[in-house]
This record gives structure tokens, C-alpha cells and sequence, in this order.
């Protein structure tokens, strides 16, 4: 289906973008980054909070340590450049929400620069403390994910999704009201 107007061709972008894992070793030019921080600063936040900070690593040593440092974080190592975002810790429930809001963010920004993106993931206590020693966060804060971006290298052969056609039938996940009806009456 053709897209016929900006809604269509919005969807259809958004519904083509992919977590990217494999990366060209090729810069992303200063500008893109301050770019890319530039719409994490603005992303919206719980009662605008901004409870984040976001620490930039482009140096391989770095990105290497961090990409050891959990178990969905291996694809750190050959990015261009991580965001990693750090929060406050005073509200971890508010938190998680904004924390999402700007990965995504940061990520779609990437995209509209012909970039890749991926979230690497802190997603124990463990790979938590790992990532603060790594970088000297304090321990209050929390640092659960990283955006990394880069290049994407085509020519890479890609990891299969592991749901066939790629997405699971809207009839499988969507219900209606509180019956939880699999179909919206009409």
C-alpha cells in the first residue's frame, strides 16, 4: 500500500525501523551527536524532571568495557558512539517511563541521520555496578541502558527475528474493553 499522506508515510517509517547490533568502524561527525543531545534534552519527562544525565563514550576502551558489562550489551563494542543515561534514582517507577521515552527518542533522531541504533542493556544489579565503576557514576544513581549508534554495516549478515513475519497479529494482543473482547464491537 502506497503511503498517501504524512500520517501513512509516518507509520510506515516508524514500522520499518530496527534495533541495528553491527556497525561500519566509520565516525559520526560532532554534529550529529550534539544533534541526537539536543533531542534528549527536549524529550518530555515525568512533571519534566529531566531526570537524566547522559554521558557520551566514543573511545573503543570504553565502549568495550561496557559492552562486557551486561548480558544485552555486546554490540557496544563496535558502535560509533553510546549514550549511556543515567538517572537520578529518586523515582525509579517515573524514571524507567521517561528512561524509555528518551532512548527512543535519541534513537529516531539517529535514524533521520541515515544512522543505526540499538539500546544495550544494564538489566542486573551486577551490570548495573559494573557500568557506574566503569564510567564513576555514584551508586545512587541508576544507569540501566545505553543508545548506541553508528553506520550500519549492510554487508553484515543480520540475526533472524524470532517470530515468524516479524510481528505477532494485532488479533493476538489487542482486546477491547475490560471483557478483554479480541473484538471491538461495533
Amino acid at each position: 500500500m502506497a503511503a498517501t499522506n504524512q500520517a501513512d508515510e509516518t507509520i510506515a517509517y516508524l514500522k520499518s525501523l530496527r534495533q541495528s547490533r553491527r556497525f561500519l568502524d566509520k565516525p559520526v561527525p560532532q554534529e550529529i551527536v550534539d544533534d541526537l543531545l539536543e533531542v534528549a534534552r527536549w524529550t518530555g519527562s515525568s512533571k519534566n524532571t529531566q531526570p537524566w544525565e547522559f554521558i557520551v563514550v566514543d573511545d573503543l576502551a570504553t565502549k568495550k568495557a561496557l559492552s562486557e558489562a551486561g548480558a544485552f550489551t555486546a554490540f557496544l563494542a563496535n558502535v560509533a558512539v553510546a549514550i549511556v543515561i543515567v538517572l537520578d534514582g529518586a523515582a525509579p517507577r517515573s524514571e524507567a517511563y521517561d528512561e524509555g521515552r528518551v532512548s527512543e527518542r535519541i534513537m529516531l533522531a539517529a535514524s533521520r541521520h541515515g544512522l543505526g541504533s540499538g539500546t544495550g542493556w544494564f538489566g542486573t544489579d551486577e551490570a548495573q555496578d559494573k557500568a557506574r565503576d566503569i564510567l564513576g557514576i555514584p551508586p545512587h544513581r541508576h544507569v540501566w541502558s545505553a543508545v548506541g549508534f553508528g553506520h550500519v554495516d549492510t554487508a553484515a549478515p543480520q540475526r533472524a527475528t524470532s517470530v515468524a513475519g516479524g510481528r505477532k497479529p494485532l488479533e493476538e494482543i489487542v482486546s477491547y474493553g475490560p471483557s478483554g473482547d479480541r473484538q471491538k464491537e461495533t
